[in-house]
């Protein structure tokens, strides 16, 4: 089975949460990090090397991470995950060769941010994923 080379957009507490659930995953690894936060960046990437979960490599953007990854998990700040896709899928129509975008939950602060991010990776022909755990929560039906 080839590996999917995963970038990370985000290096806060939600990335290393999911990161360290990545050691359960087969075929996949951290090719890329960005992050708004140097230091977070190259925290996080050590992180990743001492657990075996790939190399990790900090970029300072979306643009310069995405030739290099496959798939980008958007572990950002809400407010700033409309921009984060809007780069994403420019660096797809400058030739990034991307299969998908993965985004943790919420999606967007409201609905409108929210189709407009489906809306534009449907047109780039990203394939999307949205992470949510609480989707059977009581409160949330």
């Amino acid at each position: 089975m080839q590996m999917l080379r995963l970038g990370i957009v985000g290096a806060g507490f939600v990335a290393k949460f999911h990161a360290r659930a990545l050691a359960q995953v087969r075929s996949v690894t951290v090719a890329g990090i960005t992050s708004r936060t140097t230091s977070s960046a190259q925290a996080l990437s050590r992180f990743v090397t001492q657990h075996g979960l790939g190399e990790g490599s900090v970029y300072p953007s979306v643009s310069e991470m995405a030739p290099h990854v496959d798939a980008i998990a958007v572990y950002a700040p809400n407010y700033a995950r409309v921009e984060i896709v809007e780069q994403i899928v420019d660096a797809v129509e400058h030739g990034a060769a991307l299969k998908g975008v993965i985004c943790e939950k919420p999606l967007a602060r409201n609905v409108r941010e929210a189709r407009r991010m489906v809306a534009l990776a449907r047109e780039a022909g990203l394939k999307t994923a949205y992470f949510e755990n609480q989707v059977f929560m009581k409160a949330i039906r």
